[in-house]
């Protein structure tokens, strides 16, 4: 397949239908930010008919600032306050005709920008649902509430309880709660999914029929309860949009008069009903609109959260489609951009449509290095390799999974205590100095939280500064389980039960073994002194109840003595804040505290990047950072280790979910490839779906590597079955 032009950003401006693709560090924000400067400067498209679209609530904030900076930059340009800067080809180019003019446009765009439509994907739903009056079907007052896991449980529980008292000849027994909740979690998780078998593929098999039956009833079920509830999901808002444009064109109509030119960052995670609304309303061909998707579907990581990068391939490859692409890398140097062309030139990322593209590094990296203090050049990519006769084996030579673990974690505490010796940073095109290398220039990738543990204390022992980064809710840390243990035994203190369990805490530290032992006087004290906070938080309210609470239990002390006694005291101070800001205005009892923490759990958010409950980071200190591939996404560091991505379980899909060939729809198999109607049929559905999993382990291999400005660093071993992994792929099947 021909590979597209490169995007032209002085080029005729874009209109219809286009796709822009990216890759890593080839600067998006910019590219959109440009492109809303040229529609208002010389199509005189107002700021209020700019839709602009992205999928965080983050990533919404940054493009409202990027856009309204260019903005500002441009007016400033023109107007002969300052010059453009140099290389800003760009804003020489809009100064360069019409002047005067489009200085009054870009002006009326600066004083009218707050009401430019930047937002999330589920902001624009909410927005124009509203919007739309009669034409919409749904409840316009219904509460959106993002966390529904508590009546998933309620339903299929109660799923469950009345097909167990129903009549049925089938011997097997009922599927776990578990395993339905997951099962129904997964269809409303992925709006318009087809499920099989359906029933009449489940003809001849009743146990299957069986568990098709309990899906849908659990699925339909939780429609029916959150609309009887007045409650609404972020995946209810899109499928009520598409609904309404779909029965109304006057509705649709209304939407497209409303924007002349839509936008779309990320689109490489948008789903089959984000995708039914862009199409519906922009790029139509007999309309004057315009629909710009910018993507990079090589870094299309997120399935588990109902994206589809066979969505993006549809629209990005289907007839009256304009595809480009961005072709100079602003991030990493030239050294590395050339080391991960030899790696990936040639690759393609799960499916033959995403190709890896080829790209420059910019003029002012090109000749960039980490290097040493006298000047020699480090290696940009090196690929360690855990071999050695020191790595334990077993039977006939083979090295296990956890060998390569306890080696691949040493040897990267040793390769980061080097380079943290030796390495500088080179001068930044920013004026920044050629610098030492410190510990926060150094990002750990990892696949999950558990093994940012074990690097964490690996790099411990080398007495190498690590924080873990996480997207996790602190609501489901250690510290919220002592936290209410402690307030469960504040509401009654003299409970013996429940003061147990309190001096079991973190507040007061006793073990198993002490508590077993303690006679009632000693229990007494803890009861006391439960009391004494008790009245405090009474008397005082929360501030003061923690401040005593720190002051009094030692529980600072005793939980920075423990393993990972950061994390867990930063845990705790978080959560303290977070009741603390909740009741500023009240004195809470110790019932209310637990109520704020559940209520804190329930509460929505679309965007966990801007969720309060997120954890923190648990150490302000220069240290090396360390965070999943996943939350590393959009961000970028002068050296990158990756000490993980050789294992085999992150490239085996845990669903059996797939595009199907013949149907082009997203197809999710619920019995988890048992074997019907047949073993062959079974074993292709796993099969196709075993291909997309390794597809996606190839795009975060692409994410983890890209995030590096000058040095990256890559662990390798031959261990049981990891010949099935992105990393495999791309350094041996070439």
């Amino acid at each position: 397949m021909s590979p597209p032009e490169a995007f032209a950003p002085l080029g005729p401006l874009p209109t219809g239908r286009v796709a822009i693709e990216a890759s890593a560090g080839t600067g998006k924000t910019y590219t959109l930010s440009g492109l809303v400067v040229r529609y208002v400067a010389e199509a005189g498209v107002g700021i209020d008919k700019l839709l602009i679209v992205t999928f965080t609530r983050a990533a919404a904030a940054e493009l409202r600032d990027r856009v309204r900076s260019r903005l500002t930059d441009a007016v400033q340009v023109l107007s002969g306050a300052t010059g453009a800067p140099e290389g800003d080809e760009l804003l020489d180019f809009v100064a360069n005709t019409d002047r005067e003019h489009r200085l009054r446009l870009l002006e009326r765009a600066v004083i009218d920008f707050d009401a430019a439509t930047i937002t999330t994907i589920h902001g624009f739903a909410q927005q124009f649902l509203s919007t739309l009056g009669s034409a919409a079907s749904g409840d316009l007052d219904a509460t959106l509430l993002d966390d529904t896991s508590e009546l998933l449980q309620t339903v299929c529980a109660d799923v469950l309880a009345a097909e167990s008292f129903a009549a049925t000849d089938i011997p097997e027994p009922l599927p776990s709660l578990a395993d339905l909740s997951a099962l129904a979690a997964t269809v409303l998780g992925n709006p318009g999914i087809d499920l099989v078998p359906d029933a009449s593929d489940a003809s001849s098999m009743p146990t299957v029929a069986r568990l098709r039956r309990l899906v849908d009833r659990a699925a339909d079920e939780v429609h029916r309860r959150r609309r009887v509830a007045g409650t609404l999901s972020f995946d209810d808002l899109l499928t009520e949009l598409r609904d309404a444009l779909e029965q109304s064109q006057a509705a649709a109509a209304s939407l497209r008069r409303r924007f002349q030119v839509a936008l779309i960052d990320e689109f490489q995670d948008t789903d089959p009903v984000q995708w039914s609304i862009f199409s519906r309303l922009f790029g139509v061909a007999d309309e004057k609109t315009t629909l710009v998707m910018v993507a990079d579907p090589k870094q299309a990581i997120y399935a588990f959260r109902g994206a589809n990068v066979h969505t993006y391939l549809e629209a990005a490859h289907q007839e009256g489609t304009r595809r480009s692409t961005l072709g100079v890398n602003w991030r990493s140097d030239g050294a590395l951009v050339r080391a991960l062309e030899r790696v990936f030139k040639g690759a393609t990322f799960g499916d033959p449509k995403i190709e890896f593209v080829s790209v420059e590094a910019s003029p002012e990296h090109r000749d960039l290095r980490l290097e040493t203090e006298d000047g020699t050049a480090l290696p940009a990519l090196s690929v360690r390799l855990a071999l050695g006769e020191d790595v334990p084996r077993y039977g006939r030579g083979k090295i296990t999974v956890g060998a390569v673990e306890q080696a691949a974690s040493g040897d990267l505490a040793n390769k980061v205590k080097e380079l943290l010796n030796i390495a500088w940073v080179p001068a930044g095109s920013n004026g920044q100095p050629r610098r030492r290398l410190q510990p926060s220039d150094i990002a750990v990738l990892v696949l999950t939280h558990r093994d940012a543990e074990t690097m964490q204390t690996a790099l411990r022992k080398q007495s190498i500064p690590a924080v873990a980064i996480r997207s996790d809710s602190v609501l489901k840390s250690p510290a919220v389980t002592h936290w209410r243990w402690l307030l469960t035994a504040l509401a009654r203190p003299n409970d013996p039960t429940r003061s147990r369990t309190a001096a079991l805490s973190w507040f007061f530290g006793w073990s198993v073994a002490e508590l077993a032992a303690a006679d009632d006087e000693k229990l007494s004290q803890v009861q006391t002194q439960l009391a004494a906070w008790s009245e405090t938080l009474a008397a005082n309210g929360p501030v003061e109840f923690c401040t005593k609470v720190w002051s009094e239990s030692g529980v600072t002390a005793r939980v920075l003595g423990s393993s990972d006694g950061d994390r867990h005291i930063t845990d705790l101070d978080h959560i303290a804040g977070l009741v603390q800001a909740a009741t500023a205005e009240r004195r809470p009892t110790p019932d209310g505290l637990l109520a704020v923490l559940d209520q804190l759990a329930a509460a929505p958010t679309d965007d966990p990047e801007n969720d309060v409950t997120a954890r923190q980071v648990e150490s302000e200190a220069e240290a090396v950072q360390i965070m999943t591939v996943f939350v590393a996404k959009g961000l970028e560091f002068p050296v990158v280790c990756i000490p993980t991505l050789w294992r085999r379980s992150s490239a085996i899909a845990r669903d059996v979910v797939y595009q199907d060939p013949v149907t082009g729809r997203r197809t999710f198999d619920i019995t988890k490839g048992a074997d019907w109607p047949s073993a062959s049929e079974a074993a292709w559905r796993k099969a196709v779906a075993n291909n997309e999993a390794l597809g996606e382990n190839l795009r975060l291999l692409y994410v983890a590597l890209t995030r590096a400005q000058h040095c990256a660093l890559l662990w390798w071993s031959h261990a049981d079955g990891n010949e099935v992994t992105g990393l495999a792929r791309v350094l041996f099947a070439r």
